[in-house]
This record gives structure tokens, sequence and C-alpha cells, in this order.
């Protein structure tokens, strides 16, 4: 049989093309083979035609693909599976040089029927397409991504205790202060520090201190609601944002807060070391401009919390006169 000019321009447009095209029988008989599938699976077309696809691939996920065929079959439309939803169909290395844990070629599969003059499904072709360069170039788009992320997060947060940082804090405290201010909702600010800890250092080592941060940091988020914000406001002293808590409640957890750390020991290099805080606790006011004075209120009766002997929570609204730094 003679081939037309117009078949031997098609066999040849078809095996040179950059993309897989199979065609197999309803018996997933292999009635095409291209060249990029020959070059791709090391198959030549002579050992492939009339062999079974399952047969030629036997790793292939034959109960799921014959469901894929028979859709197309029954509705007579095509089908498509990317490779972010399975990764490949057939198992052809790829040739990029740079492909970190990528072993095998991603491929994008469409399944189109062929038809009969009395549109009946005779055949069915598979067309793959090479997604690699795609898929590397996603795959890195999303490690930098996770990468910012987590530089992001390191740049929020207090590298030995893991909790905000006083930037980071402050930031979202300005944010619960405008939603204070907007809504008319209670704000309060609780700042503490560690009784002697200057005394900690110097007894049993910069390390020990260091420890004693990190369980006063994991004490006091045991007590903390979803909606309340614990920082590292520099050295041993910290800061809480308790939105939406009556002052007369917020005292008590403060209290609740400040006996549970002066209850807990710390365990360092065969040393049993014990801590107090001191703490002061200022509430938002509607005649306040900023978030600053919240703090600086909350400062001023930590300070008097010091002066009457620590180890205490001393509202602001007790403070009998500001008191200044000496």
């Amino acid at each position: 049989m003679v081939m037309s000019i117009d078949d031997f321009i098609s066999r040849a447009i078809i095996d040179n093309l950059n993309t897989g095209i199979v065609v197999v029988d309803l018996s997933y008989d292999v009635m095409l083979w291209n060249g990029f599938m020959a070059k791709c699976s090391e198959i030549p077309k002579e050992m492939a035609l009339g062999k079974n696809l399952f047969d030629i691939f036997p790793y292939m996920p034959k109960a799921w693909l014959e469901l894929k065929f028979k859709s197309v079959r029954i509705l007579k439309g095509y089908s498509f599976i990317s490779w972010k939803q399975r990764p490949y169909l057939f198992k052809f290395r790829h040739n990029r040089p740079i492909t970190g844990d990528i072993e095998y070629m991603f491929q994008d599969c469409t399944f189109l029927p062929i038809l009969d003059e009395n549109a009946q499904v005779t055949s069915i072709c598979i067309i793959v397409q090479d997604m690699t360069d795609i898929a590397i170039s996603q795959k890195m788009i999303d490690e930098m991504l996770d990468a910012n992320k987590m530089l992001q997060q390191l740049s929020h947060y207090d590298g030995l205790t893991n909790i905000c940082n006083r930037s980071y804090l402050e930031k979202l405290l300005e944010k619960e202060f405008e939603k204070a201010k907007r809504d008319a909702r209670p704000l309060s600010v609780a700042m503490f520090d560690l009784d002697h800890f200057k005394r900690v250092n110097d007894t049993y080592g910069h390390l020990a201190g260091d420890e004693v941060l990190k369980v006063v940091a994991k004490t006091v988020g045991n007590h903390l609601r979803q909606a309340d914000i614990l920082g590292r406001y520099g050295g041993e002293e910290f800061l809480i944002v308790v939105p939406d808590m009556p002052e007369d409640e917020l005292i008590l957890f403060c209290q609740q807060i400040r006996a549970s750390v002066e209850e807990t020991t710390i365990h360092h290099d065969g040393i049993d070391i014990r801590v107090t805080l001191s703490m002061g606790v200022a509430p938002y006011r509607e005649d306040m401009k900023d978030y600053l004075q919240v703090v600086h209120e909350a400062d001023i009766a930590l300070y008097q919390s010091k002066k009457l002997g620590r180890n205490r929570v001393t509202p602001y609204s007790h403070v009998d006169k500001i008191i200044c730094r000496e």
C-alpha cells in the first residue's frame, strides 16, 4: 500500500512532535507509538505495536487507568490528568541536570476517544506532555515561598524563648489598640520581669539563666487564651497583651500566672532553680493616644510591684502617684 503525501506528512509530524502520542484499541493493544514515546521509553516502534499496554508497562495502575478508558468510551469525550494530581503515567527518565529529588519526567496526560463513521469509539489516544520544567520551577517557587515564610517567622519570634520578639509584639499590640479604640472593647497590657534575675546568672551562669527564661515563657504561655499575645520585651522583661477581659478577671488571671511561675522548679545541669516575677497591669482607656501609653502605665505599675517587695501583681489603678525611675 502506497502512503499518500498527506499520510506521510501526518506521520512525519506525529513522529517528530515533542509530545508523546499513543493509540490503543479497546483491548489496550498499541496501534500507534510515536517517536517521542520510542525515545523516552527506549522501546522501538516495532517492538511496541501490537503489544498490550499493560504488558509493556506492568507498573501502570491498571484498575485506575481502565476506569479512565471506560469513562472516555462511555462519554465519548476527553479526560485529563495533571502532573499535580499524578506526577506521571509513564516512568520516563528526564534529562534535566538540576532536579533535586525529581526522578521521573512529570507529565500531563490527555485521553481522547477515536470514533468511526458511526460515532462509535474504536480506540483511545493518549497524549503525553513533558511538564518537568514547569514542575521543577513550581517546586523551586514553593521552596522559596516556604523559606521566605520561615525567615518571616524567624524575624517575628525570639530565638531563645520562641515567643514574639519586641518589634513584632509592638505591631500586634498596635493592631489590638486600634481595634479596642474602634470597637470600644476591653484591652489590657501586663508587663512582668523576673525578680533578682541577675543573681541567677551570677550564681548559676548564663546558660542556666537562658533555661529559666525558656521555662518561664512556656509556663506563662500555658495559661494564655488563644487571643492573648506573649512577647519578650527585652532581657528578662515580658509583655502580655490581653484583649476582651474585664479588669477583675484580669487581676485573677495575672495572679494565677504569678503563682504558677513561683511554684515551678527549673532543672538545669543537676541544679534546681526557683524564681518569682513582679507584674504591672494597665488597661486601655478612651483618652489614650496610642499603645505606648498603655505600655508606659503597665511599666509604672510593674515598678510599684518591685518597690512593694516583688513577687506581686499591681494594677495601674492602685498606683498612688506617678513614679519616675530612679
